[in-house]
């Protein structure tokens, strides 16, 4: 029963993502293992839970039904698990936690704030920067980072995909005499566009499934996701976003011509100190349990 709750655990988990290759990055583990793993549950309840090929997961009626079912149920006992895990964790002393000034503003920050209320011997000290910094020389317990960090010993845990893609608005458009929302690669280098540090070149991943690294025309600069959305919206710039910063405003989506933008990824990261260690994983747990709450259904 064990094996089947863990099977099922995995199985939700590609369900919600909607790719075994996701789910793996999320649960850290081999993608091998995910879909190794969904072979034995599907064995042992004799279902066809999910149509594979090679290029895309399809969830069975069974499928879907198991997990609209099995899903709550599984948070409800990780939550318990979690609860009688806080009796025999410490949660006394210092930890310092760094995190990116957007996310910080806009969720992070206020879920630490949640979480501290809820340990209160434990002392967490709380920075937002953008700066790629090193946990050990700059005495920094956790770290939440878009992207690679500079200490290559940390271990790295990926949390959630934060998709990108290029905007402006309609004045942009009409201003620059474009008529389509397609841009090619050389107006990508050419048009006036905001740029966000330290990623002062935007991500892609052309027809062949390899990166492509394209240098905007760096006509303003800032340090702010914030502050680069607001310049978008004066009509004067185009930039490379979170696309849920654009939820339910009135800008353009724009595509680059033989290119998709790539999908970014929010990593915690941390060192192996041990004293530190169950605090830290339980923070992240907590941490990734706000982010699914906030998730549309």
């Amino acid at each position: 029963m064990d094996r089947v709750l863990d099977d099922l655990t995995i199985f939700c988990a590609v369900v919600k993502s909607g790719s075994l290759k996701k789910a793996a990055a999320q649960l850290n583990i081999p993608h091998s293992t995910v879909s190794r793993r969904i072979d034995n549950l599907e064995h042992q309840l004799g279902l066809k839970l999910l149509h594979r090929t090679t290029r895309a997961v399809k969830v069975s009626e069974r499928g879907l039904n198991l997990y609209n079912d099995s899903a709550p149920m599984l948070t409800s006992l990780r939550s318990a698990i979690t609860s009688a895990i806080d009796d025999e964790v410490s949660f006394k002393g210092k930890l310092s936690v760094s995190m990116p000034v957007r996310a910080g503003i806009d969720f992070l920050g206020a879920w630490l704030i949640d979480f501290s209320t809820l340990h209160s011997e434990l002392k967490l000290q709380v920075a937002l920067s953008n700066q790629n910094k090193q946990l050990v020389n700059d005495g920094i317990d956790l770290a939440f980072r878009v992207g690679p960090l500079v200490d290559s010993a940390a271990i790295a845990q990926p949390l959630w995909d934060i998709p990108y893609t290029v905007c402006c608005n309609q004045h942009f458009l009409k201003n620059h005499k474009i008529k389509s929302n397609l841009l090619t690669q050389h107006q990508l280098t050419v048009l006036p566009s905001v740029v966000v540090k330290p990623a002062e070149k935007w991500a892609f991943i052309d027809d062949k499934k390899a990166q492509r690294l394209i240098t905007p025309n760096e006509q303003l600069t800032v340090d702010d996701l914030g502050l680069a959305l607001h310049a978008v919206q004066t009509g004067q710039y185009m930039a490379y976003l979170p696309t849920s910063m654009l939820d339910g405003l009135n800008l353009e989506l724009i595509d680059i011509e033989a290119l998709k933008p790539r999908t970014r990824v929010m990593y915690a990261y941390y060192m192996g100190r041990r004293h530190a260690q169950s605090q830290i994983k339980h923070l992240i747990e907590y941490i990734k349990e706000r982010f699914e709450a906030k998730q549309p259904a």
